[in-house]
């Protein structure tokens, strides 16, 4: 009984998130788009069940003000490295595909250090290959092997982050070494 009343949970907290939103795209509360928004969300929910979703508790906040700290630090570096590389340099800044192996096999923490990577000034996340549990991103500047392993290093510390914030256990505590030597570098666009 008390997995049903968790779906049932699930459903009604979607029901309601799907109607606010149904509501802020109509632009207020008025009878029309009120009871069919509510239609709308409990047919949406009825007809296309959504899969259970793992949720983690956030169990160290410490942890996540540390995260959160580090990658406004990282934030502000970027942008000056990034705006220093464009002023000095212009259209023929160096850039890179950089292929990143992840540890966690959870699509929401892959999902999470994918969209922080991307947060970074001169980043760019091209891909996330779930299966194999890679995270392709065009970054800059890359002048060689040395830039892409630093790359590299900075989104395995972000997922190592985020694992200890929200207490989620990679896979096999070592990174997918099928693809961890490689990085392509090529000229700026």
């Amino acid at each position: 009984m008390t997995g049903r009343r968790a779906r049932l949970r699930q459903r009604a907290n979607t029901v309601l998130w799907l109607w606010v939103l149904w509501l802020l795209l109509w632009g207020g509360v008025r009878p029309v788009p009120l009871v069919g928004g509510l239609l709308v969300a409990v047919g949406v929910v009825a007809l296309f069940g959504l899969p259970p979703v793992h949720r983690p508790r956030l169990r160290r906040p410490l942890r996540l003000l540390g995260l959160i700290g580090t990658l406004l630090t990282e934030l502000v570096t970027s942008s000056v490295l990034v705006a220093w590389e464009a002023v000095s340099k212009g259209p023929k800044v160096p850039t890179g595909i950089v292929e990143v192996p992840l540890r966690s096999d959870s699509e929401l923490l892959m999902a999470s250090t994918a969209l922080l990577s991307l947060m970074v000034p001169g980043s760019l996340v091209l891909e996330m290959d779930r299966e194999r549990r890679l995270l392709y991103i065009h970054a800059l500047p890359v002048r060689g092997r040395a830039d892409a392993e630093r790359r590299r290093q900075e989104v395995a510390a972000v997922e190592r982050r985020l694992a200890r914030a929200f207490a989620e256990q990679p896979n096999d505590g070592q990174p997918n070494d099928a693809a961890a030597g490689s990085a392509g570098t090529g000229g700026g666009a």
